[in-house]
């Protein structure tokens, strides 16, 4: 496989479509088309199998990426190295978020850090978290941002700042509760969970397990904005992050904490082997100054 076939694998796999590893790269879609099937015929056997709009790994494939994920990683350090090298603008910042504080938190501290230093540029991006991961052991984004993150090889943690999880209501369920809810003053309502909810979600769990309470969820969301919009739209009660709670959507979302509170910290990310410039230093100084939790 030539070094180009390695790439566009590696970005088809990871984003499990045509369109997704095409905005990666930033490319066009029948580039990508093009390179992945001319990669099958070479190799003589199928790569993804197309299953409901999305791109399922063979098992060959399988096998393939963990050959080439580290190939890949290499090359996409050493371009970002050159590219780097080329271009020293101090003012150029690379970042990666989990998607809750890609909502409003996030882009409304880029725009005031930009509003005093107008000459700036950011190239901002939301993932997943294992992916926002991967963005940064490839030096594709310098620095990443995540809710409660576990500990990762390869990665260092710098703390940002804190926020607790909350539950959202659109009526007037709890307006005549106390400021702080207990987990028990939420049985019997319509509750929307969040399917796969990470580290935030082991928190809850932790939670209701310790005080033995079970929610017979009504709607399953698969992200926090979904579920905060669900709300929005009169479906229920949801427990989700203080960022998405005062996030703009349909519905006027009103929010309570717990007592004890259930708090997460929000913690900016980057690789071990490429600690953090000046430039970016002072940007997380300026966010701890001026983020809202």
């Amino acid at each position: 496989m030539r070094l180009r076939q390695i790439e566009i694998f590696n970005e088809v796999y990871a984003n499990g479509s045509i369109s997704g590893a095409a905005r990666a790269l930033n490319v066009a879609q029948p580039t990508v088309s093009k390179i992945l099937k001319h990669t099958e015929d070479q190799l003589g056997f199928l790569l993804f199998q197309r299953s409901k709009g999305r791109l399922i790994a063979t098992s060959e494939a399988n096998v393939l990426y963990k050959e080439t994920k580290g190939i890949y990683r290499q090359i996409a350090r050493l371009n970002n190295t050159v590219d780097t090298l080329k271009n020293p603008d101090a003012g150029k910042f690379r970042i990666v978020s989990v998607a809750a504080l890609g909502l409003e938190a996030l882009p409304k501290l880029i725009q005031k850090y930009r509003e005093k230093y107008q000459d700036t540029q950011f190239i901002y991006q939301t993932h997943h978290y294992h992916d926002l991961i991967d963005r940064l052991l490839a030096f594709d984004k310098d620095l990443g941002f995540a809710l409660n993150p576990p500990t990762r090889e390869g990665i260092k943690q710098i703390p940002i700042g804190e926020g607790e999880l909350v539950c959202i209501y659109q009526g007037g369920e709890f307006d005549d509760y106390p400021n702080r809810l207990k987990l028990s003053d939420l049985e019997g309502f319509d509750f929307v969970s969040i399917e796969a909810s990470g580290p935030l979600g082991d928190i809850l769990s932790a939670r209701m397990e310790k005080e033995d309470h079970h929610f017979n969820a009504k709607i399953i969301a698969q992200t926090y904005f979904v579920a905060r919009n669900m709300v929005g739209l009169g479906s229920g009660i949801a427990i989700v992050d203080s960022l998405t709670a005062k996030s703009q959507g349909p519905g006027d979302i009103k929010y309570k904490g717990f007592n004890p509170p259930m708090k997460f910290a929000v913690k900016a990310l980057y690789a071990e082997e490429r600690p953090l410039s000046k430039s970016y230093l002072d940007f997380l100084d300026f966010l701890k100054k001026n983020i809202e939790l």
